[in-house]
């Protein structure tokens, strides 16, 4: 276990509520072990940029928009990188004062903001973690691969200490790979965790050199992990690297886009879809959370 460090601060520059994120985090599967009780901060965990060691973070928001309170576990040496990292996890590393703008043009968007006030898009802790959801994910269900993934972490994981609390970490690279076998896995899945684990450990996914190479380069490389087609790449692209402006081939977030608008689910987009620059990122998983609650 670890000791919290010292608190630090993150401001946002534009709407943001830690709330949002706290009612995210209970319904994303990937991160569902995370889900807060009452009263309580916010705990998340990451790989950390760099050496993949596993760190964790407790958030703590007074008011929206407001100040954003982060302790830190496990990242000795490296709170700088520990604190930049959970900026872009909770994508406060933009400045989005102008992120209103998008809902004066296009109205209906306008009615989702306020909607969902300061709702900004949670990532994956890095590429390493996402690309593991990736391989776990694939045909089976969400909830069957949170399952998984909350089984992996309590077993090959480590426990961090943050604001008073344990919280389990998904498990570094090293010790992905040597895992044998995992309940709810078929054996081709584990082998593909471990190619995972060895692109991780030989600096292959980490969101500086994926960003290097852009959106149709970071792609490239990431389908040449075995298990990840264009499907995943994309996933693990846009939700772990910080992407602002890029609208996913996501069918539920389209689909959300087209009935707001009096569309049907064959028309083209394209027009309204330009009218969301620059954050086509951010509506997207705005429509998606929108079209989730809708479907509930």
């Amino acid at each position: 276990m670890t000791a919290a460090l010292a608190a630090h601060t993150l401001q946002p520059l534009g709407p943001f509520d830690l709330e949002r994120t706290r009612a995210f985090v209970g319904r994303w599967p990937p991160i569902t072990r995370h889900d807060p009780s009452p009263g309580e901060p916010l705990r998340l965990t990451a790989p950390l940029d760099g050496d993949q060691r596993p760190v964790a973070f407790a958030l703590r928001q007074d008011a929206p928009d407001g100040p954003v309170t982060v302790e830190v576990a496990g990242a000795d040496g490296a709170e700088d990188v520990a604190l930049a990292q959970i900026a872009r996890i909770l994508s406060l590393d933009h400045d989005a004062r102008d992120y209103p703008e998008v809902g004066r043009r296009l109205p209906a968007i306008g009615d989702l903001m306020a909607a969902y006030p300061g709702l900004r898009p949670t990532l994956f802790g890095g590429p390493y973690e996402a690309a593991a959801w990736g391989v776990v994910s694939a045909r089976i269900s969400e909830r069957q691969a949170g399952t998984v993934f909350r089984r992996l972490s309590a077993a090959h994981g480590e426990t961090l200490t943050v604001a008073g609390a344990e919280v389990v970490a998904f498990p570094r690279p090293e010790a992905l790979r040597r895992v044998e076998e995992v309940p709810g896995l078929s054996a081709e899945k584990v082998h593909r965790l471990h190619g995972v684990a060895d692109a991780a450990l030989a600096g292959e996914l980490e969101v500086a050199r994926l960003r290097a190479l852009g959106p149709d380069g970071a792609r490239a490389a990431l389908r040449r992990l075995r298990g990840i087609g264009e499907f995943y790449a994309s996933l693990i692209w846009l939700r772990s690297c910080g992407v602002v402006d890029e609208f996913p081939d996501e069918p539920r977030s389209r689909a959300t886009l087209a009935r707001l608008h009096g569309r049907g689910p064959d028309d083209p987009l394209d027009d309204l879809v330009e009218l969301l620059r620059p954050y086509r990122m951010w509506v997207a998983l705005l429509l998606r959370v929108a079209g989730s609650d809708a479907t509930a």
